[in-house]
């Protein structure tokens, strides 16, 4: 039989122990560089095949950018119960009250606060106001990426339309979209010109608004 030939061990220099340690250097080294530099984006958002839908998603995404004051009803479909909300929004500041829960935001300071013996936290607690199933932004970009999403599973076509809402011009679409009971159903989003939602209608929830003036107070922003 032929007997394989060992190799004796290779014995392991300074410089080859070192290689790995200057190449865990290297990898610390890109990850540090991506950690002080401009994040990624993780979070992707749905592709959108559907003007009616994308006309209404293009307004809602400049309501961060605008003045105005918003007043609302908001109706969780469980309750039926009316709750009314204002926006004011002036620049990097921001004001949304939600029946008794009261957002602030200056650009560098969050608070929530409520009338009642809980007091003020210094950040934003949507928790507080779950059960109505929206959160603080529900007038900008927390219902246009709703919106995204329900484009993005739509059954049938969308319906595209104008309208007037609270004296104001707006876009609205009508989605059709599968429901809990496996049975098609459709959601309504409208948006105003000037960005803030206008209007939903849907399964847990209607938004409406029911006034809109294109500025803001400095005095709606003291504490």
């Amino acid at each position: 039989m032929r007997r394989r030939d060992r190799q004796a061990p290779r014995r392991l220099t300074a410089s080859r122990l070192a290689r790995p340690a200057l190449f865990g250097l290297a990898a610390v080294g890109a990850l540090t560089g991506c950690i002080t530099g401009e994040r990624p984006t993780l979070i992707d958002r749905p592709a959108i095949d559907d003007p009616a839908a994308q006309a209404v998603i293009d307004r809602l995404g400049t309501a961060s950018s605008g003045e105005f004051t918003a007043t609302y009803e908001i109706t969780p479909t469980r309750t039926g119960t009316a709750t009314t909300a204002q926006v004011v929004q002036a620049g990097t500041r921001r004001r949304v009250t939600v029946g008794e829960i009261d957002y602030l935001s200056d650009g560098t300071v969050n608070r929530t606060c409520e009338n009642n013996d809980r007091g003020c936290v210094d950040f934003i607690d949507d928790a507080r106001i779950s059960d109505l199933n929206i959160t603080h932004r529900f007038w900008g970009d927390a219902f246009r990426a709703r919106l995204e999403l329900d484009a993005s599973r739509r059954v049938g076509f969308s319906e595209a339309s104008d309208a007037t809402i609270a004296g104001a011009p707006a876009a609205c679409v009508d989605i059709p979209v599968p429901s809990s009971a496996e049975l098609s159903g459709v959601v309504q989003y409208c948006a105003l010109d000037a960005g803030p939602l206008a209007r939903y209608v849907g399964a847990d929830v209607r938004i409406e608004l029911v006034e809109f003036v294109a500025s803001a107070s400095p005095t709606d922003f003291e504490p």
